[in-house]
């Protein structure tokens, strides 16, 4: 048989990807976990389809080009058959698979957390809660998620954490509308701390968001005794680069903010947890523009020391 010179060619590349350095959970630096389940997002009233997101977003990551020798692995955490047949119980089982998991791979240094749903964000914090007792959360989303419903759902995490936790809960979140907020939802959160800086808060006080590093100093100033999650909801992302979402945002953040404060996070806070929830790969357009603005994210988190 002929051989197809191209096709040669094209898988040869792989040794300069990503995917080259993929391993085994136990020797990885970088360890994602994966949450491909939409059934939070469903009970919110969203668009089914970011239960495919993790996969979407590491097949575009794992063909970028390979800078470093950084070793990385992947580790499915969701159920959705079990998360509709009792929710409660899958988060549960959630928090122990995630705590059992920080716990035993201490090979790695950082931790990306793919999401499915931003109610996935709560059995991490659990499991987070466990070990460490002063917790901030950097949360970049159009909406709060701290809503008051009669169930749990992806709009519901931030406040089910906010009752629960044991020592001390920061909650900064960036980015937020209050078109997109209930007044039930800007509640207080009792004994948690939160702090908001809307959209139009952001573009005042960076002169249109060309005066961001002096905000971040100022808005989040490193805590040596704090655990840092940088927690990103896609669609805090213009319409513009992000269209794969359940609510797409006609004003959102652009890019090279949540860029510039993602670098403020590794550079200053020396965050090793980072979550990436709520986009949809079913809305993206052809090209997968969301995706690849997540993936450069991603990357820049992967490619740093």
């Amino acid at each position: 048989m002929k051989k197809d010179l191209i096709l040669e060619n094209a898988a040869s590349r792989d040794s300069e990807r990503l995917i080259k350095n993929r391993t085994k959970p136990s020797s990885a630096d970088i360890l994602f976990f994966k949450s491909s389940s939409d059934i939070g997002t469903i009970r919110n009233t969203g668009r089914r389809g970011a239960s495919f997101a993790p996969d979407a977003l590491l097949n575009i990551v794992k063909k970028l080009a390979l800078h470093n020798e950084h070793l990385w692995s992947d580790i499915e955490v969701a159920d959705p058959a079990l998360e509709a047949e009792n929710f409660s119980e899958a988060q549960a089982s959630y928090i122990t698979t995630l705590s059992t998991a920080l716990e035993s791979y201490t090979k790695a240094k950082k931790f990306i957390y793919l999401g499915g749903g931003h109610d996935h964000v709560y059995p991490l914090l659990k499991s987070l809660n466990t070990k460490y007792k002063k917790i901030k959360v950097i949360n970049i989303d159009a909406h709060l998620d701290t809503r008051i419903d009669e169930f749990t759902n992806s709009g519901t995490p931030f406040r089910q954490f906010a009752q629960e936790f044991t020592g001390q809960f920061e909650l900064i979140q960036i980015g937020i509308h209050d078109f997109a907020n209930a007044k039930s939802t800007m509640s207080d959160l009792g004994r948690a701390k939160e702090v908001v800086a809307t959209y139009d808060d952001l573009k005042h006080l960076t002169n249109n968001f060309t005066n961001n590093r002096k905000l971040f100093e100022r808005m989040i100033p490193y805590d040596h005794e704090a655990l840092y999650l940088f927690s990103l909801d896609a669609d805090a992302l213009d319409s513009s680069i992000m269209e794969g979402v359940s609510a797409v945002n006609h004003r959102g953040l652009p890019y090279h903010f949540v860029e510039e404060l993602l670098i403020y996070s590794q550079d200053v806070l020396r965050t090793k947890h980072y979550g990436f929830y709520e986009y949809n790969p079913v809305y993206d357009n052809l090209s997968q523009k969301g995706a690849r603005a997540l993936a450069s994210l991603i990357y820049k988190i992967m490619d740093h020391d």
